[in-house]
């Protein structure tokens, strides 16, 4: 761990390469705490309130939480059939929030001509109906623009391990190829 006055500098310890595919593992497992977080949560406020609505949601990130799982141990067990549900779950989850990011920015257009209003309490001096729907619509691009961003990383760690499994395939196959024997064919 420390370096002996003695020894030389060249002979130090190097330090930890941090790869795709252990990158993209750190960001699933960030992923995964969030999405058991939420459900948890969205569970908790059924009990509360009652309300099926937060059931729904919680079932939802529960679901998504088991295809992270299945794509954290195939990353870490190089197996890419346990990492494709979970991008495509993803894809078709980014599909829907980008389409809903679309209809709440064309919510915001109508709210400024003051055609679409958000519900409040007479008592509520908060934000003015445009304010609440610029400001939620830069939370939701922002939302947005991470997510993309992170899937992209989980796409590019699930590439890393497919090209991992190639080599080795690769490799495989040449060496038993070098040691077959190749007996002549007769047409």
């Amino acid at each position: 761990m420390f370096r002996s006055e003695d020894e030389p500098v060249g002979r130090r310890c190097t330090k930890y390469k941090l790869t795709m595919r252990s990158a993209s593992i750190v960001v699933a497992i960030i992923i995964l705490i969030a999405e058991v977080s939420l459900a948890v949560y969205e569970y908790i406020h059924c009990r509360i309130d009652g309300n099926p609505l937060p059931a729904v949601f919680a079932g939802i990130f529960s679901v998504h939480s088991i295809f992270t799982t299945f794509y954290i141990v195939g990353a870490f067990r190089l197996v890419e059939c346990f990492m494709v549900p979970w991008l495509t779950l993803q894809l078709i989850f980014l599909t829907t929030f980008v389409l809903f990011v679309i209809v709440w920015w064309i919510a915001t257009l109508l709210s400024i001509f003051n055609l679409v209003q958000y519900y409040h309490t007479t008592s509520d001096k908060g934000l003015t109906n445009k304010e609440f729907f610029v400001l939620t619509g830069v939370i939701l691009t922002i939302v947005l623009l991470v997510s993309i961003k992170l899937s992209h990383i989980l796409y590019k760690g699930f590439v890393a391990v497919r090209n991992q499994n190639m080599a080795r395939y690769r490799i495989t196959e040449a060496i038993q190829r070098k040691d077959s024997v190749l007996k002549p064919s007769y047409v």
